[in-house]
């Protein structure tokens, strides 16, 4: 792809370390490569620098080891700030530390390696330890353990959270920040009681977002494949696309995609509950599944679980007992709705696009031959099983470097509430 930005400044700033200079390093030698990476499968951000030049002497001469943070600016060209687009910053605020040198090796007599950064938040949540006691809403306990500055993650990013409309008591037992997070995750539930939520990183901040309605945003971006030669400058021209997974009945079937049975035990209670589970009856599916006969009449999956009630509540033992099984339902809707949501993926290369980040949704259109031969575009308006239509971005890669740029997205969608 043509050349659409400059590296304008890539600088590594001293943390602490009295032998670099205050002003920091330059790396722009030698026309480094840059991955940066989101997903909302990840609580942090991360970005790698391949091919670093003088890394002989980062190392001996500066006492470079880990910790030092990362500036970096790619300015755009004018035709890429035309239709919206900002320049791609990490500042301090991001606080992108170096994680890993990395492939140190020795070419044309000088010697290179790569550099791994990934947001300080991921060093901190190594070190700290949750051994307090919550309780309340569940994005005010996922806030409360980002901010902790003495048990949490002691973060001054922004966080974007969906209102949970249960509560939740529990102690952290010594675990990790973020893993408590994560587990507290499909503990959540929407205002329609459609459960499942993401905690992920972009480079706007953190997010703990509901499912359901990360599905309902508007796209940001259409996309489109032509083998138009005029086209391939454009902005939203797809220059590479490929489907990853489709619907696929018999690995469906094992997963109890469509009907399954989850038996709960209740250990303090001594007692069990069973909870049936049909697709077509959960909650936000805009476009029921038509199912071939019998598909979803047996489950097909059987699970047990013990009931995950967190620490005492007040309340008597049957409002207890009712609460456990109430938390039971909203868990199994919660396994059911992430099993959807990756049921079709499919992955794009389009021009290096800084507006993007994992968790939007983006509207992609791509031809198919007619009878005639000719290509015909259905955006996505034909029936479930074309791949155009709107997604959800799963992950996200820019890639910078060797005077090309293009962005990588990976995408998904459950089929039945995104057309």
């Amino acid at each position: 792809m043509e050349n659409r930005y400059i590296i304008s400044k890539c600088t590594l700033l001293p943390n602490g370390n009295e032998q670099m200079p205050k002003e920091g390093l330059d790396m722009t030698g030698g026309n480094p490569s840059i991955q940066y990476y989101e997903s909302i499968d990840s609580p942090v951000i991360s970005l790698s620098i391949d091919d670093v030049l003088d890394v002989d002497q980062f190392v001996s001469r500066y006492g470079i080891t880990g910790g030092e943070y990362l500036i970096l600016e790619i300015s755009l060209s004018e035709d890429a700030k035309r239709n919206g687009q900002k320049d791609f910053k990490i500042t301090s605020k991001h606080k992108m530390m170096l994680n890993a040198v990395r492939d140190v090796r020795t070419t044309t007599g000088k010697q290179i390696a790569s550099f791994d950064f990934v947001s300080v938040e991921a060093i901190v949540n190594e070190t700290a330890k949750i051994n307090k006691r919550y309780s309340g809403n569940i994005q005010n306990v996922v806030k409360e353990i980002l901010i902790d500055d003495k048990k949490g993650i002691k973060t001054k990013k922004k966080l974007k959270k969906d209102k949970s409309f249960n509560k939740y008591t529990f102690v952290g037992n010594l675990k990790r920040p973020f893993e408590v997070i994560q587990w507290l995750c499909p503990k959540a539930a929407s205002k329609d009681l459609d459960c499942g939520f993401l905690f992920y990183e972009t480079l706007d901040g953190f997010n703990f977002r509901s499912i359901q309605e990360l599905l309902k945003q508007k796209e940001t971006k259409t996309f489109k494949r032509t083998d138009d030669s005029l086209s391939q400058s454009s902005e939203f021209n797809i220059t590479e696309n490929r489907m990853d997974q489709s619907n696929d009945i018999g690995m469906n079937l094992r997963r109890g995609m469509y009907a399954n049975r989850t038996i709960y035990i209740d250990l303090e209670s001594q007692t069990f509950s069973v909870d049936d589970y049909k697709i077509s009856k959960l909650e936000g599916l805009k476009n029921p599944p038509k199912l071939p006969d019998k598909l979803e009449d047996f489950p097909t999956r059987l699970m047990f679980r013990a009931i995950d009630v967190g620490a005492m509540q007040k309340g008597s033992t049957k409002k207890q007992a009712e609460k456990r099984t109430e938390l039971a339902k909203y868990q199994n809707k919660a396994y059911a709705r992430n099993n959807l949501l990756f049921s079709q993926s499919l992955s794009i290369v389009v021009p290096f696009n800084t507006d993007l980040r994992a968790g939007q949704t983006v509207k992609i259109e791509l031809p198919y031959k007619n009878e005639s031969g000719k290509q015909d575009w259905t955006g996505g308006k034909k029936d479930s099983t074309d791949v155009s239509g709107k997604y959800l971005i799963h992950r996200l890669k820019h890639e910078i470097g060797n005077n090309s740029s293009h962005t990588q997205l990976t995408l998904i969608r459950d089929t039945f509430t995104a057309k």
